[in-house]
């Protein structure tokens, strides 16, 4: 048996060898993600091209793969079009890169341009494996002019510029288990064994660490790339026929077995419901581009061709396949979205229900309908509301749910914006971070933005914008407020005190109100509905005498340029109870058997146990 010198020995040795291997894998990973950086992409000719072909084929391959990996794909269109052109997405795959998807997209949006403008095809149809394809429709998008967030445009900052002439001969997409609304680095798809979950999990751990492998986050489902995306994709859907382009064809294939893509994500029911879907049969999400001339790959072959046949074999694919709900609603062209906050299940937003409806009938024209939009992310404690990552699950739900809106509200005009507390949170980071989003009214209360968040940047993205300062709302005061004094602001900077003191932007203090009588919620009482449904509807600002009070008092306000204070004093508490526990536990264990003795082990436990119930504190208040 080993001494306690040699145990000790022997661990110091692991630990090293530890240390060496993650620093290896580090170095590594840091290779790799600046060699995704110098954005290499071409489009590789296929060598058995003609000179003359009317039809080009663009194959893009997946994140894991290379422009070889579909090799079998090009075969298979060679075999059903001998005389089309075919070329080759071909863009750095390193397992960490730091490549920009966004920047990959528009490169490949300039080169099929430039092959247009020399070759003059009829016909282009546009072949993505898992990640390509969101590159190809990406391209697409940015080709009828969706440039919003196109890495060129950020200067300029235009919405859309003319459609390209490439993108208005596109027939057809054929997605082979495209990842339509990303990957989902959350939750485990029930067929991934539980090895390979914890496998990706710690990958993407050492990816954050080491700020590598960002072109892979990039497609996880509500990032931006994806999510702009899909609004992206609707607004072209929705306006085809103003923009001079043909709505193509999509067919998706999947297999039945894809531990990478659910069926859900790949289905994306809201946003391509226009889709032909077609399920796999035993093909995992690599299989499904291996195929061949016997078994289960001359199967997958086979659909494969159908989806690059004739109109007769589109047809028959869609008989053969399932068809998504169509439930869109053509009658709703603006829609007064309305968030809560944190502690709190949003029940107060049902008051804004009728006043808006009955306000909107007033000024709409004929065939108009408002819906007012309550959802709910579900209660919000204050310990993860402190934590940057988990306020921004609530932004990429949001989007979602914007998204969702825009595909079931087809002649959607507008999305106006109600919001409390960390509702106004998740509008702010949502403008900031998804440049697609495109606000109407929005009216504010509690609100834990930034005191100089810079409303100005949204012209053209957000209409007025009214702020409702609440006169004894500590709450703001004192927590968010604390993470605009410097140094706290390295912790949360993107929370502030905007509900306590107002904003600075000058493009939206005309509309501000300072103050509400009351606390955090003073601004939702009943009686300032109608300020904020008239606000909404109207763009107006109205004061209303009961609610409005003209000045707050001054112990409030010093209160809160204490806050430090007061969080100083909250850390002190905590950590004195911290070490103080496990002389409490002993002594009331001391109580009840006086035999007992003090030991560190009961200091220990008495910690643990304490740390523990701390936290489930936070995550429940």
């Amino acid at each position: 048996m080993l001494s306690f010198i040699e145990q000790l020995d022997w661990l110091r040795w692991a630990a090293a060898a530890a240390l060496i291997c993650l620093a290896t894998i580090a170095v590594f990973a840091w290779i790799g993600a600046w060699r995704g950086k110098r954005y290499v992409v071409a489009l590789i000719e296929d060598s058995e091209n003609q000179p003359g072909a009317t039809e080009l084929f663009v194959l893009a391959h997946a994140y894991s793969g290379g422009a070889s990996s579909m090799e079998g794909i090009r075969k298979t269109v060679r075999e059903i079009k001998p005389q089309a052109h075919i070329m080759s997405l071909d863009y750095n795959r390193h397992a960490f890169s730091n490549g920009d998807a966004f920047r990959i997209a528009e490169l490949l949006d300039d080169k099929l341009e430039a092959v247009q403008q020399e070759r003059h095809y009829s016909s282009i149809v546009l072949v993505g494996h898992s990640m390509g394809a969101l590159l190809v429709r990406k391209a697409y998008v940015y080709g009828c002019g969706k440039v919003e967030d196109a890495p060129r445009n950020r200067e300029a900052r235009a919405a859309t510029r003319e459609p390209r002439r490439w993108v208005k001969q596109v027939e057809r997409f054929v997605l082979l288990a495209g990842m339509n609304r990303g990957w989902n680095a959350d939750e485990r798809p029930k067929e991934m064994p539980f090895s390979v979950w914890l496998g990706i999990l710690c990958g993407m751990m050492l990816c954050k660490g080491t700020n590598t492998g960002l072109f892979l986050r990039q497609a996880i489902k509500g990032q931006p790339f994806v999510s702009n995306l899909r609004l992206q994709w609707l607004e072209v859907a929705h306006h085809a026929d103003q923009l001079g382009i043909r709505r193509p064809t999509v067919i998706q294939l999947l297999g039945d077995s894809d531990l990478v893509v659910s069926s859900e994500d790949s289905r994306d029911v809201t946003v391509a419901r226009d889709f032909i879907w077609v399920t796999v049969e035993n093909t995992d999400h690599r299989g499904l581009i291996r195929v061949g001339e016997v078994g289960v790959p001359a199967q997958r072959k086979r659909q494969i061709q159908q989806a690059f046949g004739d109109d007769e074999a589109l047809r028959r694919l869609k008989e053969s396949n399932s068809k998504l709900d169509q439930t869109e609603d053509p009658a709703v062209t603006t829609v007064a979205f309305v968030l809560h906050g944190i502690r709190d299940m949003g029940a107060w937003t049902s008051q804004f229900e009728n006043p808006l409806q009955e306000a909107f009938k007033k000024v709409c024209g004929p065939g108009e309908v408002l819906h007012v939009h309550r959802a709910s992310y579900g209660y919000f404690a204050m310990g993860p509301f402190l934590l940057w990552a988990d306020r921004q699950k609530h932004v990429r739900w949001f989007m979602d749910q914007v998204t969702e809106l825009t595909a079931q509200f087809p002649n959607l005009r507008q999305i106006h914006f109600i919001g409390h507390s960390n509702g106004t949170y998740v509008l702010a980071s949502a403008l900031a971070k998804y440049k697609t989003l495109k606000v109407g009214n929005v009216a504010l209360a509690g609100s834990v933005i930034r005191r100089d968040f810079a409303w100005s940047q949204f012209v053209g993205r957000v209409g007025k914008v009214r702020n409702y300062v609440g006169s004894r709302d500590l709450v703001v005061g004192l927590f968010p407020r604390l993470f605009e004094i410097a140094p706290f602001d390295l912790f949360n900077g993107d929370l502030g005190s905007a509900g306590f003191n107002g904003f600075t932007d000058g493009s939206v203090l005309s509309l501000q109100t300072e103050y509400v009588r009351g606390g955090h919620g003073g601004a939702l009482v009943q009686e300032n509905v109608p300020s904020i449904v008239d606000f909404i509807v109207n763009g107006n600002k109205t004061d209303i005498d009961s609610v409005f009070v003209g000045t707050r008092p001054a112990v409030v306000s010093l209160l809160s340029n204490l806050c430090w204070l007061v969080w100083l004093g909250l850390v002190v508490l905590v950590v004195s109870g911290y070490w103080k526990i496990g002389s409490g536990v002993y002594w009331i264990a001391h109580h009840m058997n006086p035999s007992l003795a003090h030991t560190s082990m009961l200091d220990w436990v008495s910690r643990g146990v304490y740390v523990v119930l701390l936290w489930l504190l936070l995550r429940t208040l």
